[in-house]
């Protein structure tokens, strides 16, 4: 079981690094925009977490861990397209 959340939190989160940096492309505004939106996506990611993997953990424990990990991760992924941003050259197109 283990197994099948990690595979999916793997998936899930080249999924979302794909989707931010096709659709930011090399525009530096639209970077920092997508870093934003990953961090304010972070709780929601958390409660999904919960809800989905709370059926399965009688204890709480493990659905907790499982939770912190996905936001955490998704926070810090924000957080590297923030600095992407604001670290790469302006790009010369209009």
């Amino acid at each position: 079981m283990v197994f099948i959340f990690l595979f999916v939190f793997i998936v899930v989160v080249g999924l979302t690094n794909t989707a931010v940096f096709k659709l930011a492309g090399k525009h530096r505004g639209r970077r920092l925009w997508s870093g934003l939106i990953l961090i304010l996506l972070s709780p929601i990611v958390f409660f999904i977490t919960i809800a989905a993997i709370g059926p399965f953990d009688s204890g709480g424990f493990g659905t907790g861990l499982f939770a912190v990990l996905y936001g955490s991760v998704f926070f810090m992924n924000g957080l590297i397209m923030i600095m992407i941003g604001l670290f790469t050259a302006k790009s010369n197109k209009k």
